[in-house]
């Protein structure tokens, strides 16, 4: 019973400092110290402390890092993963 023990009790504890950790960045948002914007270059979500969009994100700035997937199949177009032409509807 032990093996369902742990990594029970190893997820509770994950979900209860995920839901913490939002909880606590909602409430930098509605103080105003907290956005979540759209990247500038992108359209990426990203944090920002201002109410304004960057003008480039991590996925701008490291794209292999933060898309590794497409870096493995795509070794020819590493550094473009930005979707081009698409238009944000709202």
């Amino acid at each position: 019973m032990t093996v369902y023990l742990i990594p029970t009790a190893v997820l509770v504890a994950l979900l209860a400092v995920t839901t913490t950790v939002a909880f606590y960045l909602g409430l930098a948002n509605w103080i105003g110290a907290f956005y979540v914007v759209r990247c500038a270059a992108c359209h990426h979500l990203t944090f920002n402390s201002r109410n304004a969009p960057q003008a480039s994100c991590p996925q701008c700035r490291h794209p292999v890092l933060t898309h590794p997937l497409h870096a493995l199949t795509h070794p020819a177009d590493r550094s473009n993963v930005r979707v081009v032409g698409d238009r944000l509807h709202y």
